[in-house]
């Protein structure tokens, strides 16, 4: 009888270290990994920004003079065709491929050996009519500007 229970008892021991083992290995967290970012087709309401045509106009024309052509094609969209003469075509999206490969409803790029062809979303507000273009977008175009 008093082999019995020493077998139990080393049988229960046994089961129970294998069992905490188990447990840590399972828990034991896994080293440190980095998460991709999801993608999404749209950008995020910081990164994109309403500004008046007609001050968009005015920046892209100080900006970049005669190697632009802007056109309105009709009261939704409002088209930009640059063509280089000189200047660094992807100064135009502050050298962000990410907005080349947007499928976002409000805007498209697209960058063709030494032409860039943009169309904006147009919306009105009473009178005056708004673009909806990339923060990065306006900030090039504003350095660009401001530094003629």
């Amino acid at each position: 009888m008093k082999n019995t229970q020493k077998t139990y008892f080393f049988l229960g021991i046994t089961i129970l270290v294998v069992g905490i083992y188990a447990w840590i290995v399972t828990i034991k967290p896994s080293p440190f990994q980095l998460r991709k970012p999801e993608k999404t087709d749209e950008l995020s309401e910081r990164n994109i920004m309403k500004i008046r045509v007609d001050s968009l106009t005015k920046i892209i024309g100080l900006a970049y003079e005669n190697d632009v052509t802007i056109s309105q094609p009709d009261s939704k969209n409002y088209h930009v065709k640059l063509r280089n003469q000189g200047n660094n075509l992807s100064n135009f999206y502050n050298d962000n491929p990410r907005l080349l490969e947007a499928n976002d409803d409000r805007f498209s790029i697209k960058h063709e050996k030494n032409t860039i062809e943009a169309n904006f979303k147009i919306e009105s507000s009473g009178q005056i009519k708004y673009a909806f273009v990339p923060t990065d977008v306006v900030y090039k175009l504003s350095e660009l500007a401001y530094n003629k």
